[in-house]
């Protein structure tokens, strides 16, 4: 999980700098097209000093233990999930994914919908998706550096915990019926019955 976070964010300037080094990209001036004349206007330096000071301007203090909050809220969601597909899979692949193909779409969504909350953090899209258990690991940590109001940060975290302490319980009831029953195809109306058997 954070290993492979770190490990992405310490690799890739890496390997972009292997590869400038070792093929020579270096981006000649004389090349570039002329900019706009609105462009030549901007002084980069000041443009830099302008971000570092609204980065600065950030809680920290409160964002990097939030995001690590609902990163494990997120993981135990969505692992326990995969732990449940992955009991009543089988020896077919092409039956478990179908089976995750429903867990990982709302992934895809919660990333398209981080765009928006990172234009918009305040509007109704943003606002409930936050706090929708499924999209809420992606997109409350987006919304963070905006300020949210302490009720939706706290409304968010309660029903991500929760559905993850839901979850976990019913995959736990359909793994257990589900390495009984290996070898048996399984649909997902099968897989709420599990839940539920004795």
């Amino acid at each position: 999980g954070l290993t492979q976070v770190v490990a992405w964010a310490i690799l890739v300037p890496a390997m972009l700098l292997l590869v400038n080094l070792s093929l020579g990209l270096q981006m000649d001036p004389g090349n570039l097209p002329d900019a706009p004349p609105e462009l030549a206007e901007i002084d980069a330096e000041l443009l830099l000093a302008q971000i570092a000071a609204e980065v600065r301007t950030f809680n920290w203090w409160l964002i990097v233990p939030l995001f690590l909050l609902y990163f494990l809220g997120g993981y135990f969601m969505y692992a326990s999930l995969f732990a449940a597909v992955g009991s009543a899979m089988g020896d077919d692949l092409g039956e478990g994914q179908s089976l995750t193909i429903p867990i990982t779409i709302p992934v895809i969504l919660a990333f398209y919908i981080t765009i928006a909350a990172i234009q918009s953090p305040n509007s109704g899209l943003a606002v409930w998706s936050s706090m929708f258990p499924l999209f809420s690991p992606i997109v409350m940590p987006a919304r963070l550096p905006f300020d949210p109001p302490w009720w939706q940060v706290l409304v968010s975290i309660i029903l991500l915990i929760g559905t993850a302490v839901a979850l976990v319980w019913l995959s736990g009831r359909i793994y257990r019926v589900g390495i009984l029953l290996y070898g048996k195809k399984v649909s997902v109306w099968e897989m709420g019955k599990w839940m539920f058997r004795r």
